[in-house]
């Protein structure tokens, strides 16, 4: 089966530090991974390296068989590899279906004027009803963000990064800030993502990543401390020691 994302030897210094260093893992499609590690363990450096928003100093980064580790972050988005983020880029005064319309028109790289025609209106109102059906947010289409629980709000970061027809999603954190009593209905979304969708989740909360995961990728101190199934991971003692013992102290 095609890797849909494959990351191999990933490095990256900033002068004499090292921050991340020879991380390799890869995603095919269907694929449910989450990457966790204690903080300071260099996710958020691996992610942006992943997206683009940083260049590596060493490794190669393939989407679906192609090498996009020169290319720009926006050039990774049209390839298909999206990233919802951790802190909510929303407009506070706009609705949640006008949310949903920008995001369309901007990846058709259309304008409001070109919807003269009703069948492309159609097509419109029919793909944005399909995403929020499949967040659950049919019942806040016309709300404005700024009165939306901060929890429907994740669900339609995950709802705009679906209308990017993503290849690879990368969840960042999606529960971040979430009441846990809500936290059910974003696991619930994503357990309705489609199949045939890579997705890899970074978080810290070690009940959503048992429920979320089939496989798990472990960073620690800015290299890969091991990877295996859900399983065999949290029941690796290197990983209990450094991220179970990390919280301990942390407590």
């Amino acid at each position: 089966m095609t890797m849909l994302l494959e990351v191999q030897g990933l490095s990256k210094n900033f002068g004499g530090l090292q921050v991340s260093s020879d991380i390799t893992m890869s995603l095919k499609a269907g694929d449910r991974c989450a990457l966790i590690g204690p903080n300071g363990a260099g996710k958020t450096t691996f992610v942006n390296l992943v997206t683009g928003a940083l260049a590596p100093t060493a490794g190669v980064i393939r989407l679906d068989g192609r090498d996009v580790t020169r290319l720009s972050a926006a050039d990774r988005v049209r390839r298909g590899l999206i990233r919802s983020f951790q802190v909510a880029r929303l407009f506070a005064s706009m609705t949640v279906r006008e949310h949903m319309e920008l995001a369309i028109l901007q990846r058709d790289r259309r304008t409001f004027r070109l919807f003269a025609s009703v069948g492309r209106a159609r097509g419109l109102a029919a793909e944005v009803a399909e995403g929020l059906a499949l967040m659950g947010l049919e019942a806040v289409a016309e709300t404005t963000v700024g009165s939306l629980a901060y929890g429907q709000q994740r669900l339609l970061e995950i709802a705009l990064a679906l209308v990017m027809r993503p290849k690879v999603l990368i969840l960042d954190e999606p529960a971040a800030g979430v009441p846990h009593s809500e936290s059910q209905r974003i696991l619930d979304a994503i357990d309705r993502l489609p199949k045939d969708l890579a997705v890899l989740m970074i978080e810290h909360d070690m009940d959503l990543v048992a429920r979320f995961a089939s496989t798990i990728v472990v960073l620690a101190q800015g290299k890969l401390l091991c990877s295996g199934t859900t399983r065999e991971v949290l029941a690796d003692p290197r990983v209990r020691e450094v991220y179970l013992g990390s919280r301990a102290h942390a407590h």
